[in-house]
């Protein structure tokens, strides 16, 4: 897990970030049965999806500065979780205006597909660590 040239401290943040993304899922599936959790829960999305697209410019600053032996064996998986983890949330919990009308208020997404979306996130930033 992590390349030769990978810091260790990269590692450990990654796995602290997948820790917390897996506790701010099972909070929004409790959200599901106690409603004031619901505002909390989705109030700490922003702040999440900020924190793994911090780490993952940092892996990828680190990836760019590493010598070609400690580049990952496939540099299109690698980016391609970095991507994941960065635009799941915004692309599955985020619901577009209606274009019939640009005025009517958007119910938010269901928690299940946040507790979803969020998971799916830790998934992309241990397989971040893991393909480095």
């Amino acid at each position: 897990m992590g390349g030769a040239g990978y810091p260790p401290v990269v590692t450990v943040i990654a796995w602290w970030a997948a820790g917390v993304l897996a506790v701010a899922a099972l909070a929004a599936v409790s959200a599901t049965r106690v409603p004031a959790l619901e505002r909390p829960v989705r109030l700490a999305v922003v702040p999440l999806v900020v924190a793994v697209a911090v780490l993952v410019v940092a892996d990828l600053g680190l990836v760019l500065r590493a010598d070609a032996a400690d580049r990952p064996d496939s540099m299109f998986t690698h980016v391609g979780y970095a991507v994941a983890a960065v635009g799941l949330v915004p692309l599955l919990v985020l619901r577009p205006q209606s274009r019939d009308d640009p005025e009517a208020e958007v119910e938010p997404a269901s928690l299940w597909v946040v507790a979803v979306a969020l998971l799916a996130v830790a998934v992309c930033v241990v397989r971040l660590v893991q393909t480095r």
